[in-house]
């Protein structure tokens, strides 16, 4: 039974609530997807190549190459278009960057400007305004990196490729690299950390079909069959990440002493309002009798419930103290 806790603020009543039932161990210590985070950010052109218009000029696109350091492996087809049929109305509007090729004549590598560049292509145009840089391979790397990774135009496993090339290629740590990016160190360790998923969770992830929060919430899980497991139960069983999370904890951390066998990942079946119809009756009859939304569900192993929760929404203190004294009646 609950023991009596009216008369005390709302710190109190949460702690109370707290040592009265027990929270429910997260699944690992969260690791918040990485984010970009507030602070000061380099410009999406660097210092050292902001240009005026007297340096602008028209170059054959048929003499200019690819950034072989482009961290973006594919463009998104709608911005694309969006893009071309701007160009086609308005014109380039911002020059691309390119440098000399060494050792050629008329010839020029895009340091910044891709998306741009190929837009020119597909209307087919000879020419596009660009301005000419001297710029070393670190450079190119760097600012092309920089110009992305502002405008949003790397999905996450293309910038998490980015950063690591940034950090194997120049030798740089990970915080000299969130330096340089004008990201957090922990961001870019994150994005790098989700190069160590299989291939094909990353393909997800790459085509962002699987978010980012799962996808770190299933690196707490040490080997790959089970990371493909919880997975492909997180696909199909439509789970959110903090579901992902909990799942992953009765996985990692069994409680009580096991008289059993151990449960994998796919031992644990998941049970909601849509796929239990018994728990959507008992919602509605939680919802009513406290006036507020209640959502419940929890995890069966060997057809006995494992864990789960009963969440009961509130909105204002008053709101806790109407609720804490409905149930302590």
């Amino acid at each position: 039974m609950v023991e009596k806790k009216l008369g005390r603020g709302l710190g109190d009543l949460i702690s109370g609530l707290g040592k009265a039932v027990g929270p429910v161990p997260p699944a690992d210590k969260p690791v918040p997807p990485p984010t970009e985070q507030p602070g000061p950010k380099p410009a999406i052109v660097p210092p050292s190549v902001q240009t005026s218009s007297k340096d602008v000029r028209e170059i054959k696109l048929e003499c200019i190459i690819p950034n072989r350091f482009q961290p973006r492996k594919t463009i998104e087809p709608e911005s694309f278009k969006e893009l071309m049929e701007s160009i086609k109305t308005a014109g380039v509007l911002q020059p691309i960057v390119v440098r000399p090729v060494a050792g050629k004549s008329d010839a020029y590598e895009i340091i910044m400007g891709e998306r741009r560049f190929r837009a020119c292509q597909a209307l087919k145009k000879e020419t596009i305004p660009a301005v000419l840089k001297e710029a070393n391979d670190r450079e190119m790397l760097e600012w092309a990196l920089i110009e992305n990774t502002h405008r949003k135009d790397l999905n996450p496993i293309e910038r998490a490729m980015a950063y690591k090339e940034l950090a194997d290629t120049f030798q740089l740590t990970q915080d000299e690299v969130a330096k340089r990016v004008g990201a957090d160190r922990t961001t870019v360790t994150n994005f790098i950390r989700l190069l160590g998923l299989p291939a094909e969770v990353q393909e997800d992830v790459r085509r962002q079909t699987f978010s980012v929060g799962h996808a770190m919430a299933i690196l707490a899980v040490p080997d790959t069959a089970n990371r493909l497991k919880l997975w492909r139960q997180a696909k199909n069983e439509d789970l959110s990440v903090r579901h992902l999370r909990i799942r992953i904890d009765a996985f990692l951390r069994p409680r009580g002493v096991a008289t059993g066998p151990v449960p994998q990942p796919d031992m644990l079946k998941h049970f909601t309002a849509r796929t239990d119809p018994n728990l959507k009756d008992l919602e509605d009859r939680f919802r009513r009798k406290f006036g507020t939304q209640v959502t419940i569900f929890y995890d069966k192993f060997q057809d006995k419930i494992r864990n789960g929760q009963i969440i009961i929404d509130f909105y204002s203190q008053d709101d806790f103290q109407r609720i804490l004294e409905m149930i302590e009646k």
